[in-house]
């Protein structure tokens, strides 16, 4: 997004009310906090979205996550979470009001983080792993695939992520997975892009992202097929650790930085699952051994995780189950790891995705907005 087009008579008193909002809450606590202040909150997050201010509104929606987990009581509230969050909305949001009144444009770009998006006629590609993330009012999906092919400014092995939100209806009990039965705006079903198939994506636009992976948005006119088996998957096994060691070394950190935005997608061939254990803070801790370093994948103990903790447990002590792809970034000084994918000598096996069969009309019988 430019400085040109921002409509500042909108968006000046938007960004005023949600650094009050914030301040408010931090001096009322959130025991006390005000529904009014709560409904600010949701409504800065809704409209940061819509104006394409992603950056602001992830962040709102990560603050807005954890506040309803405070008042349902739901164990995984965590207290460090919601105040780097609240603590990182204050300060974009008053960073951003000083860009705009200051008319440095410089300085909102940055803040921004929105490249320009580069339209592509075709790719072709396949699905190496998924993110699930659920939270109280929506269920989101990250398809982290490769590209197959040359594909316009793509090259041939490029890491390519689209992602797909869909709202839960109250008191909904519907498996996560079960929303991607649901039909996308481009009449395919984002749940066929589990299958080990090359896909091709037609009339879409990708941006690229700081860790150099481009996200894939579609329009309405944009089209999604399934094509061929995919079994090449070796090929696609690569991760440069040197070239990581560089990024880290180069990396300067600043007051707005997450955690997994300096990630890795990483591909182990040799690892090891140890023996789990309890952390009060962040949940059940699983140390994973590889040829050349430890680290840690850290599951939350409720919510709909039992999928990756039962497929953990499976894979403890085993040794040689397959090529394991993941995602890793640094906390604490501590490597993280968010594991995705097993490659063995079948198809991928989706640690986050359950193989429950789900019952398309029972589904959608069950969807009230």
């Amino acid at each position: 997004m430019k400085l040109e087009p921002v409509d500042r008579k909108k968006l000046i008193p938007l960004l005023e009310q949600l650094s009050g909002a914030v301040e408010d809450l931090l001096i009322t606590g959130l025991t006390t906090a005000s529904e009014a202040t709560v409904k600010t909150l949701n409504v800065s997050f809704q409209e940061s979205s819509r104006m394409g201010m992603l950056r602001l509104g992830g962040t709102l929606r990560s603050v807005n996550d954890e506040v309803a987990r405070y008042t349902k009581n739901d164990p995984d509230f965590s207290r460090r979470r919601l105040s780097f969050f609240l603590n990182r909305a204050w300060a974009l949001s008053n960073a951003l009001k000083h860009s705009i009144e200051g008319n440095r444009v410089d300085l909102f770009e940055k803040l921004m983080r929105t490249p320009s998006p580069q339209p592509v006629d075709k790719i072709e590609v396949v699905t190496v792993g998924v993110v699930k993330r659920p939270a109280a009012s929506f269920v989101a999906f990250e398809f982290r695939l490769r590209t197959v092919s040359k594909c316009g400014h793509l090259k041939k092995g490029d890491r390519l992520v689209w992602s797909c939100v869909f709202p839960k209806a109250p008191g909904s009990t519907i498996p996560a997975e079960g929303y991607l039965h649901l039909p996308q705006k481009q009449k395919f079903k984002a749940v066929s892009l589990l299958e080990p198939k090359v896909f091709t994506m037609e009339t879409v636009s990708t941006t690229l992202d700081p860790t150099g992976c481009h996200r894939v948005s579609l329009t309405d006119t944009s089209t999604v097929a399934a094509g061929v088996e995919f079994a090449e998957w070796s090929s696609l096994f690569h991760w440069d650790q040197m070239a990581a060691f560089e990024r880290v070394q180069q990396h300067d950190p600043g007051p707005f930085d997450l955690d997994v935005e300096l990630q890795e997608e990483v591909f182990v061939d040799e690892w090891l699952i140890h023996d789990s254990y309890e952390n009060s803070d962040s949940g059940i801790v699983f140390p994973i051994q590889t040829s050349t370093f430890l680290c840690e994948t850290i599951v939350p103990k409720t919510g709909d995780n039992n999928v990756l903790l039962n497929n953990l447990g499976e894979y403890k002590g085993k040794k040689k189950p397959g090529t394991l792809y993941g995602l890793m970034h640094y906390e604490r000084c501590k490597l993280v790891l968010q594991p995705l994918t097993v490659f063995g000598k079948k198809k991928p096996k989706h640690l986050m995705i359950s193989d429950e069969k789900i019952d398309p009309r029972a589904l959608l019988s069950t969807l009230k907005f």
